[in-house]
């Protein structure tokens, strides 16, 4: 018997809540006599009375909105890797002063918590705002430079401050 591969098998079964979970050209196959959809359909229902049928269908790709209201359909920092930001750093001019600041913010971060990638990030994004949509803006625009040292402290005094006001609040 052939072994048939998960992409040519159009149909699953959930025993624990006894569906047949079939796509949309199997239900259409599954309709035709003469077919293989259709004889396996019938065997199932046959031998699984109880059995529950469902189509399945396209699931809606989760939606990202940033804080300032834009939205997109993947990620915008899925491919941001340390590696990246320090390949796009040496590739601007005065790349090495902003270097520098971003060693800076790495180190300190890494040093405060086990996994400083948030914050580095959030520096990265800070300094390079259309990183995203036009990295080509900076070989001819040189944004002014954001101290580390002054993120950094606006970064941990941040959450310090929502917690003070929080404890302020509840009293």
């Amino acid at each position: 018997m052939a072994k048939i591969s998960k992409r040519e098998m159009n149909y699953r079964i959930d025993f624990t809540k006894m569906t047949l979970i079939m796509t949309a050209d199997f239900a259409d196959q599954a309709y035709i006599e003469d077919t293989e959809e259709y004889k396996i359909l019938t065997r199932l229902k046959k031998d699984f009375p109880d059995l529950k049928i469902e189509r399945k269908t396209h699931r809606t790709p989760a939606k990202y909105k940033t804080k300032s209201g834009e939205e997109y359909t993947h990620n915008q920092f899925k491919d941001l890797t340390y590696k990246r930001m320090e390949k796009f750093l040496s590739r601007i001019p005065n790349g090495a002063a902003y270097q520098k600041e971003y060693d800076c913010v790495k180190d300190f971060a890494t040093d405060l918590n086990s996994n400083g990638y948030p914050i580095v990030r959030k520096w990265f994004v800070a300094q390079f705002p259309n990183f995203r949509k036009d990295p080509m803006f900076y070989l001819n625009n040189s944004p002014e430079l954001i101290s580390g040292l002054a993120f950094l402290n606006a970064a941990t005094s941040a959450p310090e401050a929502e917690e003070a006001e929080s404890l302020a609040d509840a009293a």
